[in-house]
């Protein structure tokens, strides 16, 4: 039988490549709380690490009837937005893997939002830039997933993502019947 080759956080860590997972079902847009706590904790660390032109939060959670949806950078391997952007403004880290923006580069295109598959690029009209999830590539802990108490986002290791995913599928369809693989 083949054995699952998957990482663990503390290896991935010392990698530093890390993806954010979501988990739409167990988001409940913190509707009790009166506001998306994922979304006020990312603006306010936005705000003090980029001041006050580039606030914004860069996760959006979207209700459709009675469901909420976070809507958060995908990080694609290949990402579209990265070679829809004249000016270089969008790149990929090497380092941690993650599509990183230069906003000082931005020009407020807009070919970026246009590109993007998902729709987690956000464009911030009256300072003429766009913006988008960093993945908290310079902290431990992303902020939204700090903030997040119903478990809707979670941090974990670039190899072990597209295994999550799969998983999370998995047991959409075949039920409980199927268990997770941990190390």
């Amino acid at each position: 039988m083949h054995k699952n080759n998957l990482t663990n956080l503390k290896e991935d860590l010392k990698k530093n490549q890390m993806e954010i997972m979501l988990y739409p079902s167990k988001c409940d847009g913190c509707e009790n709380e009166g506001f998306a706590a994922c979304v006020k904790a990312c603006e306010t660390h936005m705000s003090k690490k980029y001041g006050s032109k580039y606030t914004g939060a860069r996760i959006n959670i979207k209700k459709k009837v009675d469901k909420f949806f976070p809507v958060i950078c995908r990080n694609c391997e290949e990402a579209p937005c990265v070679d829809a952007c004249m000016p270089g403004a969008r790149y990929k880290d090497l380092e941690s893997g993650w599509t990183i923006t230069n906003y000082k580069k931005c020009v407020g295109c807009w070919m970026c939002v246009m590109s993007c598959p998902f729709g987690a690029i956000e464009m911030v009209g009256k300072d003429h830039f766009a913006s988008k999830c960093d993945g908290c590539i310079d902290e431990s802990t992303p902020k939204c997933v700090e903030a997040c108490k119903k478990g809707a986002l979670k941090r974990v290791g670039i190899k072990n993502y597209s295994y999550e995913r799969r998983l999370m599928v998995a047991k959409k369809i075949y039920g409980p019947y199927i268990k997770s693989v941990t190390k």
